[in-house]
């Protein structure tokens, strides 16, 4: 039985039998055949199979539904065992998009390996929609992301705080009249751009200036938007982009405006030719946190890994 479900489920999974038996190893008949089988001993069909497409049915939902349930268990069995070991074996699969795996986590993940040699971490980068997806998925045990979590259904694990900032290229004429709200790298990085008493841009100044934005299905899309809409204007978008280091990027080489974090400022070098601006403060600021499913089992591993990034960052 435990064979067939395996079965069934790359079938499901890859939505197709060539592709299924090629990933199993088997040919294409012997696999319809072990499938046929398993129909005939449930007494219903799991796929309805048509010269298009394959989808489940009624009976094939309930029955992939149990199969991830009793994968669910199984990894927690193992990571349960994997405990016992006292962090000696293990796997923590751990999510972050772009910019916080290569700036954040990174040092983590190396200092963790370091001290837990044993403990493999299988990295994932993707955007942090996807990553949401995964946790709920029960793909990852761990992500670190700055979204909001509904505390219903995650634990989240609050690690630094983040604060949009607006990233414009020295060179642009509209930087002239506002010269007691720009800030440099180096005030950045004494945080003197947190202090109640250093004064928010007027946004609505840059209503005219070319925007470079995270794609609209970004969380940090909407963030922007609701920060120019709060000003009364629309942005004029020049680019479209994927990554907050990108936009840095972008910036620096006079292509436009961005808003990008604190943090992104903080972890590259100095740049003279790009000023930076305090954002409204209810808006600008967001936390990055360590998030992990709700009402799971979450290894000892993860568990350490979590205490010693907000060991780290918090210092």
């Amino acid at each position: 039985m435990f064979q067939s479900m395996d079965y069934i489920y790359e079938v499901y999974k890859t939505g197709s039998f060539s592709k299924a038996a090629k990933n199993l190893y088997l040919t294409q008949p012997a696999l319809s055949i072990a499938v046929k089988k398993e129909e005939k001993e449930l007494g219903q069909p799991i796929f309805e199979r048509t010269s298009a497409s394959i989808t489940l049915t009624e009976a094939g939902k309930a029955y992939i539904d149990s199969i991830e349930q009793i994968k669910n268990i199984e990894t927690s069995l193992r990571r349960y065992c994997n405990d016992l070991s006292d962090l000696k074996t293990g796997t923590i699969r751990l999510g972050a998009s772009n910019f916080i795996l290569s700036q954040i986590a990174l040092p983590l993940i190396s200092s963790f390996s370091s001290q837990y040699p044993g403990i493999q971490i299988d990295v994932r980068e993707a955007p942090s929609l996807v990553l949401k997806n995964k946790l709920l998925n029960e793909e990852l045990d761990v992500i670190i992301d700055p979204m909001d979590f509904d505390n219903g259904m995650f634990s989240v694990r609050p690690l630094l705080d983040d604060y949009f900032l607006l990233a414009v290229p020295k060179s642009y004429s509209v930087n002239e009249s506002l010269t007691s709200y720009a800030l440099t790298h180096h005030e950045i990085c004494q945080n003197i751009h947190l202090k109640d008493s250093f004064p928010t841009v007027p946004l609505e100044k840059f209503s005219e200036e070319p925007f470079l934005l995270l794609r609209p299905e970004s969380i940090t899309y909407e963030r922007a938007m609701k920060l120019c809409s709060l000003s009364d204007f629309t942005p004029q978008i020049r680019f479209y982009l994927d990554q907050l280091i990108t936009s840095y990027h972008f910036v620096r080489e006079e292509l436009g405006i961005a808003f990008i974090t604190d943090n992104v400022v903080k972890r590259n070098p100095p740049d003279k030719s790009v000023v930076f601006y305090k954002l409204n403060p209810e808006l600008a600021k967001r936390e990055i946190s360590a998030v992990c499913k709700k009402n799971r089992y979450i290894s000892k591993a993860s568990l350490e890994f979590i205490k010693m990034a907000q060991r780290s960052l918090s210092s």
